[in-house]
């Protein structure tokens, strides 16, 4: 099915997902929220970004240059006075309203200087740290000044270091990544830094993205296939998915593209069930071709679900049959349990098998939990997992 696209500020995204579901898994033992003003320059192990929702499915196809042009060299900003600077800080803070807000900002981006780059910080200290602007603001920052605006988030209580180190490589990448690769690995880790490197080298080009996550990958960062999947959300929010689709498969193989092929796998299917399905034919035998050929015959049994059971009966014995038969009964199974579970008992593997039905048979068990518990006695899944239908009564998939 279609997807309903929404027009935003590429910083919006990137306050709301970037930097948050970059560290929303991270093994490290950080404490997200922390930010410790006794820190000094350069320790940036201490400070993470905060966590948030994947809002990557309502992205914009067109992106805005909003946030990179904003105080740039470029924009030629007026040299103001101090009372000036603080006039439009009172200005933001008296704001009434989401647009005559939107425009006091905009007068603090265009007017960012170098020079008065920190009296303008001032003016924007009483925003939420987790706010756009406050992300914005110090991107800007980043992309006038460099190293001193990312070191002056070493000093500071905010959590500001990655939004600056972001701009940093989005203007001038060669100089961030030797800055970033010149810190040991806790200061890397540290602050959200990987996480604002690597959207700044998408914003200059995705092609230094990839690098940086393979690089990270190399060196043993178990975080590696999620900087490669944010990298891959940008470059869908860069065009169509048939792009993005062409993009992956010319990746070299191994994890970072398994992750990748993965991430378009998803948002290409929810638009064309049908392409994603020739496309998923294109790719080498593995994981990643069996993920996309799942994802294409679940949305495909929403859109259509006789024309791919049609498709499903015609596919011979193999891993993507077993893929195909995973993602067409567990979809399936919310509207009509019964056929889910007659679909994902035709799995060939049988572990592939077993967590089908144990999908199919918690929807079963939501629509009709009696006959669930009967279905279950013969089902042939073990008492264990028989518990885990029971007792994890889930949602319906999106």
């Amino acid at each position: 099915m279609k997807k309903s696209y929404l027009v935003h500020l590429f910083w919006a995204f990137v306050a709301i997902a970037a930097f948050a579901v970059g560290s929303k898994s991270s093994d490290s033992s950080i404490d997200p929220t922390a930010s410790d003003g006794s820190r000094k320059s350069p320790d940036l192990s201490s400070r993470s970004p905060e966590e948030s929702t994947d809002s990557s499915s309502a992205n914009s196809r067109s992106r805005s240059k909003t946030s990179r042009n904003s105080g740039s060299a470029d924009a030629s900003p007026t040299l103001l006075s101090e009372s000036q600077i603080r006039q439009l800080g009172l200005d933001l803070k008296s704001a009434k309203g989401p647009l005559e807000r939107r425009e006091a900002f905009s007068q603090i981006l265009a007017n960012l200087t170098v020079e008065n780059a920190q009296l303008m910080r001032e003016q924007i200290l009483h925003l939420d740290n987790n706010s756009a602007e406050f992300r914005e603001f110090h991107y800007a920052w980043g992309a006038i000044a460099g190293e001193e605006a990312v070191l002056n988030g070493a000093e500071t209580r905010e959590r500001d270091m990655a939004s600056t180190l972001a701009g940093w490589a989005a203007k001038s990448p060669d100089a961030a990544l030797a800055y970033f690769n010149s810190l040991d690995k806790d200061q890397q880790n540290g602050g959200g830094l990987k996480w604002g490197a690597v959207y700044g080298l998408v914003d200059a080009d995705p092609n230094l993205a990839v690098k940086f996550a393979m690089d990270q990958h190399q060196a043993g960062d178990r975080e590696a296939r999620r900087l490669m999947d944010l990298v891959t959300r940008q470059v869908l929010l860069s065009g169509e998915p048939a792009d993005a689709a062409s993009w992956a498969s010319t990746l070299p193989a191994g994890e970072m593209q398994d992750a990748a092929i993965n991430r378009v796998a998803r948002e290409y299917a929810d638009e064309d069930p049908v392409a994603t399905l020739d496309w998923a034919n294109t790719l080498p035998n593995g994981n990643a071709k069996n993920r996309a050929v799942r994802e294409s015959f679940s949305e495909w049994a929403q859109e259509n679900p006789e024309a791919a059971a049609s498709r499903l009966g015609t596919m011979s014995e193999s891993p993507e049959r077993d893929s195909a038969a995973y993602g067409y009964a567990t979809r399936v199974a919310w509207e009509n349990p019964e056929v889910g579970i007659e679909w994902a008992n035709t799995i060939n593997d049988e572990g592939t098998r077993n967590n089908a039905l144990m999908e199919t048979g918690r929807a079963f068990f939501r629509k009709d939990p009696e006959a669930a518990k009967e279905w279950l006695s013969t089902s042939g899944l073990n008492e264990e997992q028989q518990k885990r239908v029971t007792s994890r009564n889930r949602g319906r998939r999106g």
